[in-house]
């Protein structure tokens, strides 16, 4: 958990890379911090949505079932922020 967008970017992208099926149990482990991120995209401004933007493209490449039902809310609510880039992506995945 970086506070450096750069570095996100890379941890989010080889999340997406190396999670399988397998590996439920560490996706689940990253609740809390999806769920941080999600929320912080309308306290923290423009960098929150990037960073919220690379929450929700990591939720929607590795989303189980479980996953999906805890981050629900978080993402059902950005379908309604002020920035179109996080409304599009929020909608993006819930399909």
């Amino acid at each position: 958990s970086s506070p450096r967008f750069g570095q996100k970017r890379i941890g989010y992208l080889a999340g997406c890379q190396g999670f399988t099926e397998e590996s439920v149990d560490v996706i689940l482990l990253t609740t809390n911090l999806l769920k941080k991120e999600l929320r912080n995209a309308s306290t923290v401004g423009m960098n929150g949505c990037y960073e919220a933007g690379l929450a929700i493209n990591f939720v929607s490449n590795v989303v189980t079932e479980d996953l999906a039902r805890e981050l629900l809310p978080e993402i059902t609510q950005l379908t309604q922020h002020p920035h179109a880039y996080l409304r599009k992506k929020a909608v993006l995945c819930l399909f």
